[in-house]
C-alpha cells in the first residue's frame, strides 16, 4: 500500500509540473493569488437539508469542505518532510530488485530515470514550485514571510527550501535552482535576498569545485566554498548549473549596490574557476555575461576601481580581513599588497 501510494503521489505531482510548465499554466495554478486550497471550498456542491414537507432547510448553510484539502502549504511541508524519502540503502536495495541487477544504484541513473521512480514522491513539487513563480503571484507566494509569533524571526518558504540545493537528488535541486532564479526576476526583492536570505552562498556553493584556491582569491569568501578542498564536487546537472548562473546574472542587472555585494563575496573568482572545466557553451556564454558586469568599472568611476573596491573590502590593501585564512607573514610585512587579484586587466 506504501508503494503504491508512493507511485500515485509521484505521478500526481509530476503531471502537476507538466500542466504548469507554460505561463498559462502557471496561472492556472496561482489565479491572482496563491490558492489556500487546491478545491475551493467555494466550488463544492451544498448539501440540501429537506423537511418532512420538502422545503429547503439548509439555505444559510456553508458549503461542506472536503475532509483533507491539499493546500500548497502541505504539499511544501510535505516536500520538505524527509519522513517520505527512502534512505539511499533502501533506494539501492529497491532498484536492484526493480532491474534485477545487484549493482544497479542510485549514483548510476540519470535524471530522467531518478524522475521516473518513487523513492522520493515529493520531488516533482520542486517542479512545481519553479514553474509556479515563472508568475509574480508564485514568487510572492514564496517569498512571503511567515511569522509564528513576535519572538521568533519569520521565514519564507525561499529561504526553507534553500537548503535543498544539496540534496542527493537531482530533481529536486534543478527545481530548486529554478525556483531561485525566478525569485531572482523581482529586483525590488534584491536587497532581502542578497542581505536577509544570504542567497549568494547558496547559489554559489553548487557551482564551486576541487580546484585550489590562493589565499587572495579566498578573502571575503564564504568558507564553504573552499573548505572541501579536493574533495568538493561541482553540480553534475547541467540544467541546474545554467539555472543558478543565470540567476546570479538576473542579481547583477538588479543594480550597483547589488554588484558590489557580489563582488565582495568573490563570486567572480568561483565563476572564473568554474569557466575553466565547463563544457557546455551556453553556459560559458551566461558566465561571461556576468563576468562583463563584474568586471567592468561602474559609471562615473575611475579605471580600475571595481577591482579596487574589492581589494579594500576582504582587506587585501589594508589591515582588515573579513574571512579566513589569515594573511602569510610575507604579506604582513608587504608582500603582494594592491596587487589585481586575478592578473586579468
Amino acid at each position: 500500500e506504501l508503494a503504491t501510494w508512493r507511485r500515485r503521489v509521484n505521478f500526481s505531482l509530476a503531471l502537476l509540473a507538466n500542466m504548469t510548465r507554460t505561463e498559462r499554466g502557471a496561472i492556472e495554478l496561482c489565479g491572482f493569488s496563491m490558492p489556500e486550497e487546491a478545491v475551493p471550498s467555494s466550488s463544492l456542491p451544498q448539501i440540501q437539508e429537506l423537511d418532512d414537507e420538502g422545503n429547503d432547510i439548509a439555505e444559510e448553510k456553508t458549503p461542506e469542505k472536503l475532509p483533507s484539502k491539499p493546500t500548497m502549504a502541505l504539499l511544501s511541508a510535505n516536500f520538505l518532510f524527509k519522513g517520505h524519502t527512502l534512505e539511499k540503502a533502501d533506494l539501492k536495495e529497491n532498484e536492484a530488485e526493480n532491474e534485477g541487477d545487484e549493482n544497479v544504484f542510485e549514483d548510476e541513473l540519470t535524471i530522467d530515470q531518478i524522475a521516473a521512480t518513487s523513492d522520493d514522491p515529493f520531488q516533482h513539487f520542486a517542479a512545481v514550485l519553479m514553474n509556479a513563480t515563472q508568475v509574480e503571484q508564485g514568487r510572492r507566494f514564496v517569498m512571503k514571510i511567515h511569522q509564528k509569533n513576535n519572538k521568533t524571526k519569520g521565514t519564507s518558504i525561499l529561504e526553507r527550501i534553500l537548503p535543498e540545493l544539496r540534496s542527493s537528488n537531482p530533481v529536486r535541486r534543478r527545481g530548486i535552482a529554478g525556483t531561485m532564479k525566478n525569485c531572482c526576476f523581482e529586483k525590488d526583492a534584491a536587497w532581502w535576498l542578497i542581505h536577509e536570505v544570504d542567497i549568494l552562498p547558496k547559489i554559489l556553493y553548487p557551482l564551486a569545485g576541487p580546484e585550489e584556491l590562493d589565499i587572495d582569491e579566498k578573502r571575503g569568501m564564504d568558507p564553504d566554498l573552499w573548505l572541501e578542498g579536493p574533495d568538493k564536487i561541482r553540480e553534475s546537472d547541467q540544467v541546474t548549473r545554467l539555472l543558478l548562473v543565470e540567476a546570479i546574472l538576473l542579481l547583477c542587472a538588479t543594480g550597483r549596490r547589488s554588484r558590489e555585494q557580489i563582488r565582495i563575496q568573490r563570486t567572480y573568482v568561483i565563476l572564473k574557476t568554474m569557466d575553466l572545466s565547463e563544457e557546455s557553451e551556453e553556459i560559458s556564454e551566461r558566465i561571461n555575461e556576468c563576468v562583463q558586469y563584474l568586471r567592468r568599472d561602474e559609471e562615473g568611476t575611475e579605471d580600475g576601481s571595481s577591482d579596487q573596491f574589492v581589494a579594500d573590502a576582504v582587506g587585501m590593501g589594508g589591515n582588515h580581513l573579513l574571512a579566513l585564512p589569515s594573511p602569510s607573514a610575507s604579506e604582513q610585512i608587504g608582500g603582494k599588497k594592491n596587487e589585481d587579484y586575478d592578473d586579468v586587466d
